[in-house]
């Protein structure tokens, strides 16, 4: 944990031994069924499974995205624990965006979207469901219901609830942007996990009480803790942290640290990710360039010969579509490469790429 970490400026809700404890026993058992890229994700879906039962006291609820880079990771698996340990769990993979506006006003359940790489991609309705419900003053939507005149009436629902998502690679910048992300990773032959090859629920009953009789003394977050006091590479990644923040400072010290250290790791893995992704894109981009002995191109002339070359993966870019581009134009732009504005085309120039490549790539 950063020397600087300030909790001063919080109530100190002392340490709820009986919530510490269940937090670590959750944490364990997911530890015992998968392979995480950082243990300290245990941890985060121990507290994220807690923040489900307050969350009619927070203003910020973030999304989790459990991803792996491949199937046969344990996505599923996580999603099935966190079913058996969290506030009104419901499995939603297959339903109707109505089905689930009714869902969330009867219950304000916590919704859990399996594969969402498959049943995501396309459905602007379920996108706009899951996005809108990141901050509670902005979690409602509006649709138009047909009346039996056969015009129209905006109608409004809530969509504020707590929502876990399991996909391949990742989703779009909007989704991941609200969200948590706990990557997994799978086991080796000679590592072993616990198979979920019964129903855990009744066997966690105990479990789940004790987290229900916790949230019933969970007074209301007070102005002093909305004050970020968790360290993190952007104002949003604050924004996402502080519910587990505030729940972790209540409980005591050490889950402080422990939210931290996975925060921490979290930030980490993303930083790779995007420095991987952007020189990848730049060591293709200049092994198209390097075979032509053009002094320019046109923004889609490179993007076509980049995207759909055979040698390149950005065809199915995070295991879906090609890569959009907007987001070519905007990896490019990360190294300082911005396209030149023409009358009839954006443009390219060699000169400019060659900066960036010597710059940023390294040739044998």
């Amino acid at each position: 944990m950063p020397e600087d970490l300030n909790l001063k400026h919080l109530p100190d809700g002392g340490c709820d031994e009986d919530i510490a404890k269940t937090l670590d026993l959750i944490s364990a058992v997911f530890k015992e069924h998968m392979k995480f890229q950082d243990e300290s994700d245990a941890d985060v879906l121990a507290l994220w499974v807690a923040m489900t039962y307050v969350m009619d006291h927070l203003e910020i609820a973030p999304m989790l995205y459990v991803t792996s880079p491949e199937p046969m990771c344990g996505k599923s698996t996580v999603m099935k624990l966190l079913k058996v340990f969290s506030f009104k769990a419901e499995m939603v993979s297959k339903i109707t965006p109505a089905a689930i506006y009714r869902l969330i006003e009867r219950d304000q359940p916590t919704l859990l979207f399996d594969e969402a790489d498959r049943f995501l991609r396309g459905n602007n309705d379920l996108n706009g469901i899951i996005n809108a419900g990141h901050a509670r003053f902005e979690a409602n939507v509006i649709i138009n219901k047909k009346l039996p005149d056969g015009n129209y009436d905006p109608v409004e629902f809530p969509v504020w609830c707590a929502k876990a998502i399991a996909g391949i690679g990742n989703q779009d910048d909007t989704l991941t942007s609200r969200s948590i992300v706990i990557s997994l990773r799978r086991k080796l032959r000679d590592e072993t996990v616990k198979p979920v090859r019964f129903n855990m629920y009744p066997q966690h009953q105990a479990t789940r009480a004790t987290l229900a009789s916790w949230a019933t003394s969970f007074n209301s977050i007070c102005d002093d803790e909305m004050e970020p006091f968790l360290k993190a590479n952007t104002d949003r990644g604050i924004d996402n942290w502080l519910a587990l923040g505030i729940i972790a400072k209540r409980i005591g010290s050490e889950w402080v640290q422990r939210v931290q250290a996975a925060l921490d790791a979290v930030d980490a893995r993303q930083n790779d990710s995007l420095q991987s992704a952007g020189v990848q894109l730049l060591s293709d981009v200049h092994d198209v360039v390097s075979e032509s002995s053009r002094p320019e191109w046109s923004s889609t002339d490179l993007y076509n010969a980049v995207v759909y070359n055979e040698e390149t993966d950005w065809s199915v870019f995070n295991h879906r579509g090609p890569i959009t581009k907007k987001k070519f134009t905007q990896m490019l732009g990360d190294f300082g490469i911005k396209p030149t504005k023409r009358s009839n085309a954006n443009v390219f120039y060699v000169a400019d790429l060659e900066d960036a490549f010597e710059r940023y790539l390294t040739h044998t």
